[in-house]
C-alpha cells in the first residue's frame, strides 16, 4: 500500500490519530517568529496548522491526502485565513515567501534525493528571518517501510553548513524505539 493511500485510510478510520496539540517545537519556534505567512508541508490532519491560524498566522498547507486536508477544512473555522493544497510536496511550487516553513512529521516517508529537493525549496521559500522547522525520525516505524531514517546530526547539517542560515534550535530525543530530531533554522 503506497503512504498516500495509507493516509487517507488512517484520516477515514481515526480522524484525529495525531490528537489536536501542535507538536512542542511548533509551540518553541513562535518565540522567534510570531505571525506572518506559514507554509505546513505535510498538513496531515491539521493540528499544526490549527495552531498557527489560532495565533495569527495565515497559513497555505500542503499535502497529498484529500482525507487529511477535508478533515482540517472540517475542523477550521469558516473565514479562516488558510490556503489548503492537495499536492505532493515534491511537486508544490510557489512565489510566495513565507516567515515560517514546517515539514512536520513528513521526511521519513521520502527518500533521500526527495529530501534534499524539499529542503531546498523550504529555503528558497523562506522570506529573510523567517524560519524553517523541522521534525523527523530516527528510528525505522514498525511496519519497516520508512525509506528514510535520519542519523545523528544530519539533520543539523543541512543548514550548519549554509552561511546563509543559522541553527537556532536542535536537538535529539527520544528512546532506541522512538527517536526524533528537530530543528528550527532561521534565514540571515
Amino acid at each position: 500500500m503506497s503512504f498516500k493511500s495509507r493516509f487517507n485510510q488512517k484520516y477515514k478510520d481515526t480522524p484525529n490519530v495525531f490528537g489536536d496539540k501542535p507538536m512542542p517545537i511548533i509551540e518553541n519556534a513562535l518565540k522567534y517568529v510570531s505571525s506572518g505567512l506559514a507554509l505546513d508541508l505535510g498538513v496531515g490532519n491539521g493540528r499544526n496548522t490549527i495552531y498557527l491560524l489560532s495565533r495569527g498566522f495565515r497559513v497555505t498547507g500542503v499535502d497529498m491526502s484529500k482525507e487529511g486536508i477535508a478533515l482540517v477544512k472540517e475542523r477550521v473555522p469558516k473565514g479562516s485565513d488558510l490556503n489548503l493544497i492537495v499536492s505532493d510536496v515534491l511537486d508544490f511550487e510557489t512565489t510566495e515567501k513565507f516567515d515560517f516553513v514546517c515539514a512536520i512529521g513528513l521526511f521519513h516517508f521520502l527518500n533521500i534525493e526527495s529530501i534534499n529537493k524539499i529542503i531546498k525549496n523550504m529555503k528558497d521559500f523562506t522570506k529573510s528571518a523567517g524560519l524553517n522547522v523541522i521534525a523527523a525520525r530516527m528510528t525505522q516505524n514498525y511496519m519497516g517501510d520508512l525509506p528514510h531514517i535520519f542519523v545523528h546530526d544530519e539533520l543539523k547539517s543541512y543548514y550548519s553548513t549554509d552561511e546563509d542560515w543559522e541553527i537556532l534550535e536542535y536537538k535529539e530525543q527520544g528512546n532506541m524505539h522512538r527517536k526524533v530530531t528537530m530543528l528550527i533554522a532561521q534565514k540571515k
